[in-house]
């Protein structure tokens, strides 16, 4: 087989299966379903991938690589950033990626269901994908506050700024009913990034002053 042709089939199982998985999660989707949503054999996912278990690695990895790059946490910084403008960029490229209904968004929508039906692989993607996100925020917070404020505490208002933001993700009822009523997502999701960095600076405020 042409090594193009071989590429190509690759790519379109591995984009059917962020499709699949996304959907239905890991239980519930079929190797059967990917090969006939990508038009490939039923064993091409063994050719290729060694099985269902390996196929849905190479799926988070590349759905968090796709969603990371198009919407990098650093992207809406100034040229002087201060630690709102940083709370802010994290927030909006969070939100986004929970919004963005393409191919950028399969990794939101994976976590979901994986922390509806853990799987196997949830270790290996906190340990690789979600703790370094949240150590963007912890190493802004501690260059901006570690003198001040105890290490247990800049961890808890990691957890609290995170937690502002994939609620919009778990909440999809909610969010639906709030944000789809809007005329733009976009300008919805940028006042909602903004709020959540504002709120969040006046926690961190509020934590200063005791410490």
């Amino acid at each position: 087989m042409p090594e193009a042709t071989k590429q190509g089939t690759r790519d379109r199982l591995l984009t059917a299966a962020c499709e699949v998985f996304a959907e239905k999660g890991y239980k519930n989707a079929t190797v059967a379903e990917i090969c006939k949503t990508a038009e490939a054999n039923i064993a091409s996912i063994n050719y290729y991938f060694g099985g269902k278990e390996s196929l849905y690695d190479k799926v988070w990895r590349h759905a968090f690589g796709l969603s990371s790059s198009t919407y990098p946490l650093d992207a809406n910084l100034p040229e002087h950033p201060q630690l709102e403008d940083f709370l802010y960029s994290y927030a909006n490229a969070v939100l986004h990626r929970i919004f963005d209904n393409g191919a950028a968004g399969f990794f939101p929508k994976l976590l979901r269901q994986e922390m509806a039906f853990p799987t196997l692989a949830l270790d290996r993607i906190a340990k690789d994908a979600l703790y370094p996100q949240s150590r963007f925020l912890g190493d802004h917070l501690r260059r901006k506050l570690g003198g001040h404020v105890p290490d247990e505490d800049i961890r808890r208002c990691i957890h609290s700024i995170i937690g502002q933001c994939v609620f919009y993700n778990f909440a999809t009822p909610i969010r639906n009913q709030v944000v789809g009523k809007r005329a733009s997502i976009e300008k919805e999701i940028q006042r909602t990034a903004r709020h959540i960095a504002r709120f969040s600076m006046g926690g961190l405020k509020n934590i200063t002053d005791e410490s």
